[in-house]
C-alpha cells in the first residue's frame, strides 16, 4: 500500500502545476454551483462584477493557458451567471474566461510576448464564419431586429471561441492535456444531477435534473457525449495494451492477487465508475433524445469491439481506405471480445437501475417512459371507488378522465389516494410531447417556406413559435431546423457542410487505420453522440458543442 501512495506521488511530482491547476478547477465548479444555489451568483453589484472581471483578467494575462483549460473546465456550467441583472444579458462562466483568455492573447500579441503559435487554418475553419455571418444577416430581415442583432452577436460569441480552442488544441497530445479538466467538471455536474434529483425545488422540472444546465434535454446532450468519451477511452486502454503498465500497484503475498491489481485495470476501474456515475444521471434525466443518443453509440462501440477489439498497433498498418474495407469484412469477428463488452456495459446498466430504485432517486416509471417513445405514455390515475363504471385502457385525453370519475395523479400521491378510498389504474394515452413537436414542426416548415433564404433570425424563433407552460419560448426541436431558422440558408449550408465533413472524414480515418486512430475514434463517436439527441433538440448554442467542432476540425487535418 505504501509503495501505491509513493507511485502516485511521484506521478504527481512530475507536473504539480497540471496537478495543482485540475484540483482548483473541480473546487472552483463545485463552488460556482454552490453559490448559484446560494444567491451569491449572479453578482448584485456592478462594481463587484467590474472588479472580479478584472482580477480574471490579471490571471489571464499572467498564464493565458491556464485560463484556458479552466475555461474548458466550466464549459459545463451553462445556467451560472455571473453578469448583473441589471445588465440586460446572462454571461457564463466559460464566455468570461473564454473572451478575457483571447483578450490576453492579443495584449501579448502587441507587446510582443506571444505565448502559442496560430495553428494552420483550413478551408472548414471558413464554415462557423459563414454561420455567424448568417445570424446577422437573418437578423436584418426578421420582425425582431433589434433582438435578432443581439442574438446573432451572441452566436459570434460561440463561434470565437471557436477560434479559441483551435488555438490552443491543434493536436492529440494537447487534446491529452485538457481532457482531465474536461472530465474532472463532468463528475461534479453527474453527482450534482444525481443530488438535485434527491431535492425537486432545485429543478427546473420536478423529478428530471438539469444539474448545470437550463433544461434537463441539454444535460442529456452533455451526458451523452461523456458517455461516447468514456467509451473510447475504454476501446483504447483494453486495444492498446502496453507491457510497461503491467507491473504491480500492490505487492501481495499471493501472485494471483497481483494479476489484478496493476496499472491497465486500475484504469478500466476509474472509466467503469464514471460510467456507472453518468448512466445513473442519465437515466434520471428522463431525455428520451439523450436514451436514443446513448443507444446509438453503445451500438456503435459493440460492432467497434467486434470487428477491431483484437487489432494491435503495431500489427495492422493500413494500406489504403478500400483495402481496409475488404479486410474488415473479410476477417473473423471478435466474438470474445464482443460478448466481453456487452457484458460489462449490461452490468452497468443493471447495477445502475438497482442503485436507482433501491435509493428511490426517481418518481419516474423509467420503463413506462422508453415505451411511450412510441406514442403512447402509461399514466397513473385515481378513480372513485364503488362505481359501476368501466375506465377504457386507452383514453385520448385527461379531460376524458371525469367522464368516469377519474382523475390524473402523480407517483408519489399514490398511497394518499389508496387511503382515502380510490382505485388506482393505470391507463395510455397518446404522449402529449408528440402532438406539440408535431405542430411545432408545422409552424418551423411553414416559416421556412416563406423565409427560406434568410430565415427569421434567432431572436425571432421563441416568439414566433410560442412558449411553453414555463413561459420559456420554445425552438425548432431540432437543430438542423434552428439553425436554419435563426442563420438563413447561408448558416444552415456552413452547419450542414461542416458536420458532413467531419462525419465522413473521420469513418474513413476510422476505416484507414482499423480502429488504430484514437482522434478519428473521438471525433466520430463525439459527433454521433451530439447529432442524435439534437434530432429532437436544438442545442447549438452550448458551450462544449463548439469547443468539440474546433477540436474535431484541428484532429483531423493534422497531416500526420
Amino acid at each position: 500500500m505504501q509503495n501505491y501512495f509513493q507511485q502516485l506521488a511521484k506521478q504527481f511530482s512530475k507536473n504539480p502545476t497540471k496537478a495543482y491547476l485540475l484540483l482548483a478547477n473541480f473546487i472552483l465548479t463545485i463552488f460556482a454551483i454552490w453559490f448559484a444555489n446560494l444567491g451569491l451568483l449572479p453578482f448584485q453589484k456592478l462594481g463587484d462584477f467590474i472588479f472580479f472581471i478584472v482580477l480574471v483578467l490579471v490571471f489571464a494575462l499572467y498564464r493565458p493557458g491556464w485560463a484556458f483549460v479552466l475555461f474548458i473546465g466550466a464549459l459545463a456550467l451553462e445556467n451560472v451567471n455571473l453578469a448583473p441583472t441589471s445588465i440586460g444579458f446572462m454571461l457564463r462562466p466559460y464566455q468570461l474566461l473564454g473572451a478575457l483568455t483571447l483578450l490576453s492573447l492579443f495584449v501579448r500579441q502587441l507587446i510582443g510576448r506571444q505565448v502559442i503559435t496560430l495553428p494552420k487554418f483550413s478551408w472548414a475553419d471558413a464554415l462557423p464564419l459563414l454561420f455567424g455571418l448568417g445570424g446577422f444577416l437573418s437578423a436584418l430581415g426578421g420582425m425582431e431586429r433589434g433582438l435578432n442583432l443581439k442574438q446573432a452577436i451572441i452566436a459570434t460569441s460561440f463561434v470565437a471561441l471557436y477560434f479559441l480552442v483551435r488555438i490552443y488544441v491543434q493536436s492529440l497530445a494537447e487534446l491529452k492535456r485538457i481532457i482531465p479538466f474536461f472530465l474532472s467538471s463532468g463528475l461534479v455536474v453527474a453527482c450534482y444531477a444525481i443530488w438535485q434529483n434527491l431535492h425537486p425545488a432545485l429543478e427546473v422540472m420536478p423529478g428530471r435534473p438539469n444539474s448545470t444546465f437550463t433544461e434537463p434535454d441539454w444535460l442529456g446532450v452533455y451526458l451523452t457525449f461523456l458517455l461516447a468519451s468514456l467509451l473510447i477511452w475504454l476501446f483504447y486502454i483494453s486495444k492498446n495494451y502496453k507491457e510497461k503498465e503491467n507491473h504491480l500497484i500492490f505487492n501481495f503475498q499471493f501472485s494471483i492477487l497481483n494479476q489484478f491489481f496493476n496499472v491497465q485495470i486500475l484504469k478500466k476501474l476509474v472509466v467503469y465508475i464514471f460510467l456507472l456515475i453518468v448512466t445513473i444521471t442519465l437515466m434520471l434525466t428522463v431525455s428520451r433524445s439523450a436514451w436514443l443518443g446513448a443507444l446509438v453509440v453503445v451500438l456503435a462501440f459493440l460492432k467497434l469491439a467486434l470487428i477491431y477489439g483484437e487489432t494491435s498497433l503495431k500489427n495492422n498498418e493500413a494500406s489504403g481506405f478500400w483495402s481496409n474495407i475488404s479486410l474488415a469484412i473479410k476477417k473473423p469477428w471478435h466474438w470474445k471480445k464482443f460478448f466481453a463488452a456487452l457484458g460489462s456495459l449490461v452490468l452497468v446498466v443493471v447495477l445502475s437501475l438497482g442503485i436507482i430504485y433501491v435509493f428511490q432517486l426517481t418518481t419516474f416509471q423509467l420503463g413506462s417512459r422508453a415505451q411511450s417513445t412510441g406514442g403512447l405514455q402509461k399514466i397513473t390515475v385515481a378513480c372513485q371507488g364503488g362505481l359501476d363504471v368501466v375506465v377504457p385502457e386507452k383514453i385520448a385525453s385527461v379531460e376524458e378522465l371525469a367522464n368516469y370519475q377519474c382523475r390524473h395523479i402523480n407517483l408519489e400521491e399514490i398511497e394518499k389516494e389508496k387511503k382515502l378510498g380510490k382505485l388506482i389504474l393505470e391507463v395510455y394515452r397518446p404522449d402529449p410531447n408528440v402532438n406539440i413537436r408535431a405542430k411545432i414542426y408545422a409552424s418551423v416548415f411553414e416559416q421556412i417556406k416563406s423565409h427560406p433564404i434568410f430565415g427569421i433570425g434567432w431572436g425571432s424563433i421563441g416568439k414566433v413559435l410560442g412558449q411553453d407552460a414555463r413561459g420559456t419560448g420554445l425552438n425548432a426541436s431540432n437543430i438542423f431546423l434552428e439553425v436554419w431558422l435563426g442563420a438563413g440558408l447561408l448558416g444552415f449550408l456552413a452547419f450542414v457542410i461542416l458536420l458532413a465533413y467531419l462525419l465522413g472524414l473521420s469513418y474513413l480515418k476510422l476505416v484507414k487505420s482499423a480502429a488504430n486512430d484514437v482522434a478519428s475514434l473521438f471525433v466520430f463517436f463525439g459527433l454521433v453522440a451530439i447529432i442524435i439527441p439534437n434530432l429532437f433538440n436544438s442545442g447549438i448554442f452550448l458551450g462544449f458543442l463548439w469547443a468539440y467542432l474546433a477540436i474535431a476540425i484541428s484532429l483531423l487535418t493534422l497531416k500526420k
